[in-house]
């Protein structure tokens, strides 16, 4: 950001030479503004300073609510985004920390498939009761080399392709600890250029 402010403050540009030199150095704020609040979001948890509330809520409506949200940017990649869950899926957890964690998950489906693909949301329940929301997109995978080390933070597949969608590799290490502060866990089923699966499942209300 200063490297772009100094050389824009060295030449003589057009009204709209500036205008676009200004909205670069604005993407970056917004970049490192994310960056900082997940950064003491994760501070915060691991210090124990989230206290969570769990009360017993329907899956179906946490994915709804986070899907209503986030449609627009799936719209603007022209993706087919639809959510299957047809009864109701309950679990006790903290909906405000579990929404984080399906917005992560989400977001990134959305911002790693490409224009015209399809993300698909499931939520079911297994026969043992424990709560599952499926998260399915047509994007470019995970190699077998990647998918152990996806969750830690900072950890990037691509830090090309991440430094240009201003990804910070803390988004589905926020979305593990938001999963197993609720007492769930998280797993992914891809193949590099099979689309990926995550899952969370959350165990029984009863």
């Amino acid at each position: 950001m200063r490297s772009v402010g100094e050389v824009a403050f060295q030449r003589s540009l057009t009204a709209q030479g500036y205008r676009e030199v200004i909205g670069s150095m604005l993407e970056e704020v917004d970049r490192l503004t994310r960056l900082v609040e997940n950064l003491l979001l994760l501070t915060r948890a691991d210090a124990g300073r989230i206290p969570l509330t769990p009360t017993i809520v329907d899956l179906r409506e946490v994915v709804a609510g986070v899907t209503d949200n986030l449609r627009v940017l799936a719209d603007d990649k022209d993706q087919q985004l639809t959510v299957d869950g047809a009864t109701p899926v309950m679990a006790e957890c903290d909906a405000s920390v579990l929404r984080q964690g399906v917005t992560n998950l989400l977001y990134n489906a959305i911002k790693y498939t490409p224009n015209k693909g399809e993300i698909r949301v499931v939520v079911t329940s297994s026969a043992s009761g424990d709560g599952s929301i499926e998260v399915r997109d047509t994007g470019p995978g995970i190699a077998a080399a990647h998918r152990e080390r996806i969750f830690e933070r900072f950890y990037r597949v691509d830090d090309a392709r991440s430094r240009e969608t201003g990804g910070t590799g803390l988004g589905l290490a926020i979305a593990r600890w938001a999963i197993e502060a609720n007492g769930g866990h998280i797993e992914v089923e891809s193949g590099e250029g099979h689309g990926s699966l995550f899952r969370i499942v959350l165990p029984s209300s009863s």
